[in-house]
């Protein structure tokens, strides 16, 4: 099925550790919880330095969509600003995140260790292809036309496209492309390099 998510309907919530808002673009299973999803896809603000909540189990990438966040993670130091790939880092490390200049709006991608794995890629005027078995959330940057199946589909800033049935989505615009493989899917998928008897 292919789903348009509008921004407008997204409902901001606390921060696991009450320091900021965040409010979920989508998730797996659909609905699930902080404590038992398998992958979490959501957008936060981040407006005053802080620390951010700590996920054990949980592997994350996050990309920065407004401003620029000055990240502290595992004794390094990284700033990350708009279109840049982003930051991948576990959930288990202490991490804490500085606005440089003013309210930060980042995206968010989490998946459980060992159920599920992401990849995040920026793309602009581009074919994005969905591997098989996989989900693609195409989350827009600017207003952007997206086509899959024979369907357009017009979205505005931070709309989201979430694709599970398509193999592949023509982007006209600036878009964030997220794949998510869940472990069950990683196991049975084809393997190219087995070779028949």
């Amino acid at each position: 099925m292919t789903r348009l998510l509008p921004a407008a309907e997204r409902v901001a919530t606390p921060w696991k550790n009450g320091g900021g808002v965040t409010a979920t673009v989508a998730s797996g299973p659909a609905g699930a919880g902080l404590d038992d999803f398998r992958w979490r896809i959501s957008l936060a603000e981040v407006a005053a330095a802080g620390p951010f909540s700590a996920f054990p189990g949980i592997d994350r990438h996050l990309s920065v969509l407004d401003g620029v966040l000055r990240l502290e993670v595992a004794g390094r130091t990284v700033t990350l600003t708009v279109g840049e790939p982003g930051l991948a880092f576990p959930g288990d490390a202490a991490a804490t995140g500085t606005p440089v200049g003013g309210t930060v709006t980042d995206c968010n991608v989490m998946t459980r260790r060992g159920q599920a794995r992401a990849t995040v890629l920026p793309v602009h005027d581009a074919s994005v292809a969905r591997p098989e078995g996989a989900i693609l959330l195409l989350l827009a940057l600017a207003p952007a036309v997206l086509s899959a199946g024979g369907a357009t589909y017009r979205l505005d800033a931070r709309d989201a496209l979430l694709v599970d049935d398509q193999p592949a989505v023509t982007v006209a615009g600036r878009c964030l492309a997220i794949t998510v493989t869940e472990t069950g899917t990683i196991r049975n998928a084809p393997d190219s390099r087995r070779r028949p008897r």
